[in-house]
């Protein structure tokens, strides 16, 4: 086991060694991209805190599907579905899964600046969701719009 100490006095993260096995695929062809991966992250670990011992098993499994294509020179458009749960916990608890259907599309507006755009249909709360900044409670299902403005050189 390795052993990381907290930044508090007694506090202690004991994680077993574990096997990762992580699988992807990706095609490409004339502005079309289909892509696929697979990861499995099983392990222990158990955290002190002082003389309390808390056990801390996973068994993560998540993979995506991607495919996009340029419908212009400067225009694309693209889906993905990604899949994350903790088989270790009750699967049908939204905080053990998480799941979202994502469409998306860029426009390159020259070969340094872009923009995207991205709508996420989430199902699940398994990817740790803050309680502080969701008063309401957290929801099993939510939509979100994500805009964004890059560049690169």
């Amino acid at each position: 086991m390795q052993s990381i100490s907290g930044t508090a006095p007694g506090v202690t993260l004991h994680v077993a060694p574990s096997l990762v096995a992580t699988y992807y695929a990706q095609y490409k062809k004339r502005g079309l991209a289909f892509t696929s991966e697979y990861e499995r992250l099983p392990f222990n670990a158990i955290l002190t805190v002082g003389p309390q011992v808390a056990a801390i098993p996973v068994d993560a499994r998540s993979w995506y599907v991607m495919a996009s294509g340029r419908v212009k020179k400067k225009f694309q458009v693209g889906s993905y579905y990604s899949h994350s749960v903790n088989k270790y916990f009750d699967t049908s608890q939204p905080a053990n899964y998480s799941k979202d259907f994502v469409l998306s599309s860029r426009c390159d507006f020259n070969s340094y600046f872009y923009g995207k755009i991205e709508g996420h249909f989430l199902h699940g709360t398994g990817l740790g969701y803050y309680a502080s900044t969701n008063p309401g409670g957290l929801k099993p299902n939510s939509n979100m719009l994500a805009a964004k403005i890059g560049f690169s050189f």
